[in-house]
């Protein structure tokens, strides 16, 4: 095989690809980057580690037909000191020589023969909506799926679409998180399934990650493929393909609070700000002691928040219009502060019921089902 390859367009393809590269050390072909090029300019980059995997398609020169698996992480290493455009020739005994310019470097790869054989998804449903629309509910959502949760379920963000809308949940028994999208042109379509079946699935957080960062033109459309155990993220000539957390999601709505006897409409960024300034002393680590809660105090129309440790204490006041109980409550800030770092609306609802329920935060609007999210909180020690 011999491809000359447009060096910036290379970096990217690798950079993406190893987003899939196994770094458990234990197959030492899953931390290789399979390339393979036919004449005249296609070549393929394709990457798995045994759950999620890319298949990256760049235009490049094929002087010769091939293949070849050579060390991900050598092979980034190598390409990113180059000073110019790449010539990568497999020649014997299985060294492939790296030339750009007068540079060259010589590296082992092995026969393509040895890299899994990657099944082919069979599409049963998919659907389209726009970049931007798909990051919004992921990164307003991931934050609260679990790591490592005993309920595997758990550890993935729960999907449902549906012609005009997609639907995200994630919770992890401390938090939860709703994000709703509706648009009537977010377009579902069912091949092995009856027409009005929903598309429902839950993906692995770690592959929520790598979505992420492909998704970088907000206003370009995305192609979700699902299959009966995976599903495949299309954008242009990137294909990402993962499998699907297997089971039923947790009935999650039991959770949400109910007859709050405390409302209170906040400005968003206040809070937030406040929070911020509040986790400066809540993560400050002090031999010994657990880390200080951060205390919502909420009575006439004023909501104080208030951080104590043994040597440091921070105090802050925000207008909130509030009906209803006066009351005192306290958070892990840090777990609270997820939720405002995400919010991009002026104002929201917070809705109270007692110091030990969950504190929910929705649009101030009640006809608005865009987002909801609640957060349990944690006990006041008497001399907080």
């Amino acid at each position: 095989m011999k491809v000359i390859f447009d060096k910036a367009e290379l970096i990217s393809a690798i950079t993406i690809a190893l987003g899939a590269v196994s770094s458990r050390h234990d197959n030492p072909i899953l931390e290789c980057i399979k390339i393979t090029a036919e004449k005249p300019d296609i070549c393929r980059i394709t990457t798995y580690d045994n759950e999620k995997g890319f298949h990256i398609d760049l235009n490049a020169n094929v002087i010769e037909d091939g293949g070849c698996l050579i060390n991900a992480q050598r092979l980034i290493g190598m390409v990113k000191n180059m000073p110019a455009d790449i010539t990568l020739e497999c020649g014997k005994n299985m060294t492939a020589s790296l030339t750009s310019e007068r540079s060259v470097y010589e590296i082992q790869y092995q026969d393509i023969k040895l890299y899994p054989n990657i099944m082919e998804i069979s599409a049963r449903q998919s659907f389209t909506l726009k970049q931007g629309q798909l990051r919004d509910v992921i990164i307003q959502t991931i934050f609260a799926v679990a790591d490592n949760n005993d309920r595997l379920q758990l550890n993935g963000a729960y999907f449902t679409v549906d012609n005009g809308y997609i639907h995200v949940v994630a919770l992890d028994g401390l938090r939860f998180a709703e994000r709703m999208i509706r648009d009537e042109k977010i377009i579902k379509t069912n091949i092995e399934v009856a027409a009005d079946t929903e598309v429902k699935f839950i993906i692995p957080k770690k592959s929520l990650f790598e979505v992420i960062k492909l998704l970088d033109e907000p206003d370009e459309n995305i192609t979700v493929i699902k299959a009966r155990r995976h599903v495949m993220f299309k954008i242009k000539n990137v294909t990402f393909h993962t499998a699907l957390i297997d089971g039923d999601y947790i009935e999650y709505r039991r959770f949400i609070p109910k007859n709050e006897t405390t409302n209170a409409i906040v400005n968003t960024a206040e809070l937030r700000d406040s929070l911020e300034r509040a986790l400066f002393i809540t993560e400050y680590k002090e031999a010994g002691r657990l880390k200080a809660p951060v205390k919502l105090n909420f009575y006439d129309g004023v909501l104080n928040i208030s951080s104590v440790s043994s040597s440091n204490k921070s105090t802050d006041e925000i207008y909130a219009d509030k009906t209803g109980n006066d009351l005192e409550i306290g958070f892990n800030c840090r777990m609270l502060l997820d939720t405002f770092r995400v919010l991009d609306c002026e104002k929201i609802c917070l809705k109270l019921t007692t110091p030990l329920s969950a504190m929910a935060m929705v649009p101030v609007d009640p006809y608005d089902d865009s987002f909801l999210y609640f957060t349990f909180p944690t006990r006041i020690t008497e001399n907080f």
